[in-house]
């Protein structure tokens, strides 16, 4: 698929399947994914950058993946009409069969919510609410770039794909769902951090 075909009249797995054959070399830069996935690429970054913390593939990507979407978001939040990176990320680039392994084993769960999804409830999806979900973005992002293990990581990482995905279709009722799971995931988070400083505010002590 053409990424720069119009993305308007194609599903978000197919516009996903057709990421691993952007750039050359063994590596798909940052950069150009920004620049080729056109307007919906701030839901797509979040979609891309959740996936290492639920089929965590890539080492070493969940802080960066937190970065970036807390960076997306923060976009989303004061009103920007397309992403932009810092070159420091932008220059930056994803190890292509790795990726491309990921979004595989991903698109049965993309694929999953794109049968539940469809234009609903679109207010959530627009207008103030739009930025709504930046706000949410930037705090699940946030909370990616903690250094907690894997199962920390995975209930944010879920909200997002879910939320991403709800954002791409346009189902006010999936990101709905997702600010509420999202939410929950940040209240875990928080349950989590405050066991682990309580556990060695005790051992020390």
């Amino acid at each position: 698929m053409d990424l720069n075909a119009d993305q308007a009249t194609v599903r978000t797995s197919e516009v996903f399947r057709g990421l691993t054959r952007l750039g050359e070399g063994e590596t798909i830069p940052l950069g150009a994914l920004t620049q080729a996935l056109g307007d919906r690429a701030f839901g797509l970054l979040v979609l891309i950058f959740a996936l290492p913390n639920i089929i965590p593939m890539i080492p070493g990507v969940s802080t960066i993946s937190g970065v970036v979407i807390a960076i997306v978001g923060l976009q989303m939040l004061i009103g920007r009409h397309d992403p932009w990176l810092p070159a420091f990320i932008a220059d930056r680039g994803l190890p292509r069969a790795e990726t491309a392994k990921m979004i595989e084993r991903a698109i049965p769960w993309v694929e999953k919510l794109e049968s539940l999804a469809r234009p609903r409830a679109l207010f959530m999806t627009r207008g103030v609410m739009r930025m709504l979900i930046g706000a949410m973005f930037v705090m699940l992002g946030v909370v990616l770039a903690l250094p907690l293990s894997w199962i920390g990581n995975f209930p944010p990482g879920v909200a997002l794909l879910i939320m991403s995905v709800g954002f791409l279709e346009e189902d006010g009722l999936l990101v709905g769902a997702a600010h509420i799971l999202g939410l929950l995931a940040t209240l875990l988070v928080v349950v989590i951090v405050g066991g682990v400083i309580a556990g060695a505010a005790w051992l020390i002590g």
